[in-house]
């Protein structure tokens, strides 16, 4: 838990001796604290435990939700694409309307006017 398997290892075999002699005799204050704290690191480990499997279903229902972004966003950038294309159309459509437009009205200005 703390990295440091010497302070683990003294305190598994003190809270034995300590649990040996807990029917024989009365045990210290100094025993009940040692106890204590083997308590304190056995909650620890099981709660690291069960907080590492919890981070771990977090972790992938961030991902699936992240892939479901990733599709979605795909899929919107497609649609940007095709109006973007159309749009280009209808720019070089428009473009040529008005060269006609503009062709015609010089035409029928001449025609009038000039001739």
């Amino acid at each position: 838990m703390f990295g440091n398997e010497l302070f683990d290892h003294w305190l598994n075999q003190k809270s034995l001796e300590i649990l040996g002699k807990v029917e024989k005799e009365k045990i210290s204050t100094e025993d009940m604290l040692i106890l204590s704290l083997k308590a304190q690191t056995n909650h620890f480990h099981h709660m690291d435990q069960e907080f590492r499997g919890e981070f771990k279903k977090i972790e992938q229902n961030f991902e699936h939700i992240e892939e479901k972004f990733e599709k979605r966003f795909e899929q919107v950038d497609q649609r940007f694409e095709q109006v973007d294309k159309r749009f280009d159309r209808m720019t070089t459509i428009m473009m040529w309307q008005g060269g006609i437009l503009a062709t015609l009205i010089s035409g029928i200005y001449f025609k009038l006017f000039l001739v």
